[in-house]
């Protein structure tokens, strides 16, 4: 089935259990408020392996929410997610916000009750990636996180608005979507309040031969709001453009879609010297 495209505000990491329920409420709250979110769609996961669009997922997001529940542990896809997200948070700007869903915190610590059934379980065919998956699970168990408690759609609520905050101070360049200060009631829908015209300009590197116009929106909505001037340099129809990537970032850092802001790719830390983008933060008047 389908996927959210992979260059987004958050990569939300999760078992199906809570996929039409929690999970599902948090990810239209995350989109209500302007954010782009990756949540995979697919209930049937083929293989052992995270596949290429879930690793693109994670490589090409600013951050992840991870919801722990009953059965996280269980699918391996989740387990190797966790590492991935992991080892993504090691070098960057990327966070990471764990959500305990009716679990406790020392279950994922230390491997406790199902967590704990689930790796010894995995033993058997996977013997070779229990160890790595308990060190990820004891990492994700010391990061600050909340249970879900009360009425879900507080919590959610609460979550989101602190999301915001985070990526805020984490991408302070980037003009995120404005908190809303409309009430949402049943049925409302919200706009996003407005900003005035911007002499920002934003380049965007990509390979597709139809221009990219899916990822060109969703930078749109990443970076800007829809109110700077953006430039797209496609790199399969000009050669140049692709050499003055790798120059600037060098050979082994170029992927596709990539944004340079402020001197830096956008989702990472590598320096990058020559381009000078000025952006700033969308609470600003």
């Amino acid at each position: 089935m389908a996927k959210e495209a992979s260059f987004c505000h958050v990569f939300l990491s999760f078992k199906g259990e809570t996929r039409n329920n929690f999970t599902c409420f948090l990810y239209e709250a995350l989109k209500a408020q302007g954010f782009v979110a990756f949540m995979d769609k697919s209930d049937i996961n083929v293989g052992d392996e995270v596949d290429l669009t879930i690793r693109e997922g994670i490589r090409n997001s600013m951050s992840a929410i991870i919801v722990f529940s009953q059965n996280y542990a269980y699918s391996t896809w989740c387990l190797d997610e966790l590492v991935l997200i992991l080892e993504r948070k090691k070098n960057s700007r990327y966070f990471v916000m764990p959500i305990f869903y009716e679990v406790e915190i020392r279950d994922i610590r230390h491997q406790l009750g199902n967590y704990g059934l689930a790796l010894e379980k995995h033993r058997g065919e996977h013997s070779h990636k229990v160890d790595k998956w308990r060190e990820a699970l004891v990492e994700a168990g010391n990061i600050f996180g909340d249970h879900v408690e009360g009425l879900q759609s507080t919590f959610i609520k609460n979550t989101v608005k602190l999301f915001h905050e985070k990526l805020a101070a984490k991408f302070p360049e980037c003009r995120l979507p404005a908190p809303k200060v409309t009430v949402l009631q049943a049925g409302s829908s919200l706009s996003f309040s407005g900003h005035g015209p911007s002499s920002d300009k934003v380049i965007l590197y990509t390979n597709s031969v139809n221009n990219g116009l899916v990822t060109v929106g969703l930078v749109k909505t990443i970076l800007t709001s829809g109110n700077v001037v953006l430039e797209e340099r496609n790199c399969s129809k000009e050669p140049k453009y692709l050499t003055e990537l790798q120059e600037l970032v060098g050979n082994d850092n170029v992927r596709f879609p990539m944004v340079i802001v402020n001197g830096k790719d956008l989702f990472g830390d590598e320096e990058v010297e020559g381009l000078q983008i000025k952006f700033t933060n969308g609470s600003e008047k």
